[in-house]
């Protein structure tokens, strides 16, 4: 003998949510939406590292209307280190012109640098803070 047994159609809980469709709930979304892009913009200036190198080249490129100044350094190690010096709004740094020109090749200095280093991208570490050593 055959039975036939009947099922319950399990409809989707989020469908008829009154509170995703509420003002409440379009408000909470997009200060969520907002929170998360703010986040992935500071990320990097969250990584921050100290670096002893000697300054090797100096070279200016213009992007865009925009004066992109870069430091080429060789560290203790002997690595090889990019590094950008742009005005940063986030990080009250203005001053990128004047410590481009500050900055003497052959010299050894102390470098101060947020972000992350990925030349693939063309993307370098941006200078905060520079230090001469003697």
């Amino acid at each position: 003998m055959i039975t036939i047994v009947s099922y319950k159609v399990r409809r989707n809980k989020f469908k008829n949510n009154r509170f995703i469709k509420s003002k409440a709930g379009i408000l909470v979304i997009v200060l969520g939406v907002l929170v998360l892009i703010s986040l992935i913009m500071l990320f990097p200036h969250l990584i921050r590292d100290t670096y002893s190198v000697t300054v090797t080249n100096k070279r200016i490129v213009n992007h865009n209307n925009t004066d992109m100044f870069y430091i080429y350094t060789l560290t203790e190690d002997g690595e090889i280190r990019v590094f950008e010096n742009t005005d940063n709004f986030i990080e009250m740094k203005y001053d990128s012109d004047d410590i481009y020109w500050a900055i003497a090749i052959n010299k050894k200095y102390e470098i101060t640098a947020y972000g992350i280093n990925a030349p693939l991208f063309s993307d370098y570490q941006n200078i905060v803070k520079v230090k001469g050593i003697q």
